[in-house]
């Protein structure tokens, strides 16, 4: 009987080690091979569920990624030491904080400062490669244009005259993020003020999110470098439409925006239609 369960046991563990040696033995496995650069199962997976998203969108994002990188190597597009500094310089400072307080804030978030800097390194040489590949196209952005598109979206700036709020303010935004979803919450170190504010006489970031924001619902959390805060908009009052010459160079720079990610997009499909690609395994939905 003993002899029986000692080969039994001998038997189950072989069948795990056997099956836990082939699961990971194929989520290592090559995914695709673009140009020669492998993307494994397990890099797709793991995208997915840290961007969550499909399988599907996790690999056409890899896949951009890899032909960047490919242009970026083949351009010999660099960011120094100096513009990775400062951009966290700028950073920090847009959020109040110094350098020291940033990368301690990321400590906290499990993000290593030698990490971090690589990722601002590779987001800064993916821009510098944008700004040479939308350089090449005329944008070609008319006054007529311009126009169209205010006559045709003119229901998009519509904007409240004045705002009734209830502003909340705490020390830890975990507090806030509480209240957000459970507003019956009365939590002691949260301390909430009923506020109005009028359009033109507050901060213009402030006006656009509020302006954002359904009555009825709040804002996301802000940090203000001394505290957080967040706002739950009561009303809106006097909707009124911006005219033309308030909201023109908005428009143009909406238009940029969509004519420069279009050159991206359709500059990337162009090499993607002309890369080698070789599927291996298609990752599960």
């Amino acid at each position: 009987m003993k002899k029986s369960m000692k080969i039994l046991l001998k038997i189950s563990a072989l069948v795990i080690f056997t099956t836990t040696f082939s699961q990971a033995g194929l989520v290592n496995a090559i995914s695709v091979i673009i140009n020669d650069e492998p993307i494994t199962l397990y890099e797709v997976y793991d995208y997915a569920h840290r961007f969550k998203i499909s399988t599907k969108e996790s690999l056409d994002l890899l896949i951009r990624q890899k032909l960047e990188n490919a242009q970026i190597t083949k351009m010999h597009i660099e960011a120094s030491d100096f513009e990775v500094d400062e951009y966290i310089k700028k950073l920090a400072a847009k959020n109040n904080i110094s350098e020291f307080q940033f990368f301690e804030m990321l400590k906290t978030k499990g993000i290593k400062e030698a990490d971090y800097r690589k990722d601002v390194r590779k987001k800064l040489e993916r821009e510098k490669l944008y700004q040479k590949i939308y350089a090449q196209k005329k944008l070609n952005i008319t006054k007529k244009d311009v126009e169209q598109f205010y006559k045709t979206n003119k229901s998009q700036f519509a904007k409240a005259s004045s705002f009734s709020v209830a502003s909340y303010q705490s020390a830890d935004k975990k507090s806030l993020e509480k209240i957000r979803k459970n507003p019956m919450l009365s939590i002691q170190d949260v301390k909430v003020k009923t506020e109005q504010f009028k359009s033109g006489n507050m901060n213009p970031k402030l006006e656009r999110l509020l302006d954002a924001t359904k009555s009825e619902e709040f804002t996301p959390v802000l940090n203000t470098g001394k505290g957080f805060t967040m706002f739950y908009i009561k009303e809106k009052k006097g909707i009124i439409t911006p005219s033309f010459n308030e909201v023109k160079n908005y428009i143009y720079s909406v238009l940029s925006t969509k004519k420069r990610k279009k050159a991206i997009d359709d500059y990337f499909e162009k090499l993607k239609s002309v890369a080698n690609v070789k599927v291996l395994r298609k990752p599960n939905s």
